[in-house]
């Protein structure tokens, strides 16, 4: 199992552009496979006669109005962000 969540990890981190330093590898790894872990025990569990919930509460969900405001000027968006490209974002290339 081991092998497999080093796996995991390795394409998690690429799909996410994250870098995972290599002393926070086993860290990352052994909480991977406590989340696999408890999956696992739930997915043994008998559910059979459980009826599907589809809202755990049994009140209406709180809801807002939507309301249209104006939105930030592109020049102080692209302030922020590493790379811009004729007045767009440019991110990094993904496979």
């Amino acid at each position: 199992m081991r092998n497999e969540l080093t796996t995991w990890l390795e394409r998690i981190s690429r799909l996410a552009l994250i870098k995972v330093r290599d002393d926070e590898r086993e860290i990352v790894i052994r909480d991977m496979g406590k989340i696999i872990e408890f999956f696992n025990s739930i997915n043994e569990l008998d559910l059979s006669n459980v009826e599907p919930l589809f809202m755990v509460l049994n009140e209406k969900p709180v809801l807002r109005e939507d309301v249209a405001r104006g939105g930030l000027d592109v020049n102080e968006v692209l302030l922020n962000v590493k790379e811009s490209e004729n007045g767009f974002i440019k991110g990094p290339k993904t496979a």
